[in-house]
């Protein structure tokens, strides 16, 4: 494959093993040379909590709880790092709904909980009576799949105030990408 691409096999192994970042034009070559196209292509932005919602509802379709769980945490992630203003208009537009009243409430709980941590107002449809649970729900047990009466205990005290307020309980920790 090296001498196919004009590289060397070092550079090959570091490439197939995800431990370089290898120049687009080896990428094409290496592509061509295993006989696949290689495109580049323009994805929507995934960044505002509306955008997160669709994939949010997709996930839940196909690839379930934990991963819906894990675009969740990238939101709360990627918004950690700007400001007020940035946050405000990635929060504002309400989401449609996921199809899962507690996937809902849990977005509008995140909606309040990154806006209160940048500093700006919850925005108006995350207090909307269809954005707060009848039933406890604790999100750990779903992405196990399984009952978890210990991680729902610690779930229970230490989910931040904006989800267990929802009827949502989530440990803090949960919320912080690694």
């Amino acid at each position: 494959m090296a001498a196919r691409i004009g590289t060397t096999q070092s550079a090959i192994a570091r490439f197939e093993s995800g431990l370089s970042d290898p120049r687009l034009s080896t990428m094409e070559r290496y592509a061509d040379a295993i006989g696949v196209e290689f495109t580049i292509r323009a994805v929507a932005d995934r960044s505002t909590l509306r955008m997160v919602a669709v994939d949010v509802r997709q996930s839940l379709d196909t690839a379930g709880a934990s991963e819906s769980l894990r675009q969740v945490i990238q939101f709360v992630d990627d918004t950690a790092r700007l400001e007020a203003a940035e946050v405000s208009t990635r929060i504002r537009e309400e989401p449609d709904s996921v199809g899962d009243s507690r996937w809902d409430a849990l977005l509008a709980g995140i909606a309040e909980y990154v806006g209160r941590r940048a500093g700006v107002a919850t925005p108006g449809w995350a207090s909307a009576p269809g954005r707060f649970l009848h039933r406890f729900w604790f999100v750990i047990e779903d992405v196990l799949s399984r009952p978890a009466p210990g991680l729902a205990a610690h779930s229970f005290v230490s989910s931040p105030p904006e989800l267990a307020a929802r009827g949502v309980f989530l440990d803090r920790a949960s919320l912080v990408s690694v």
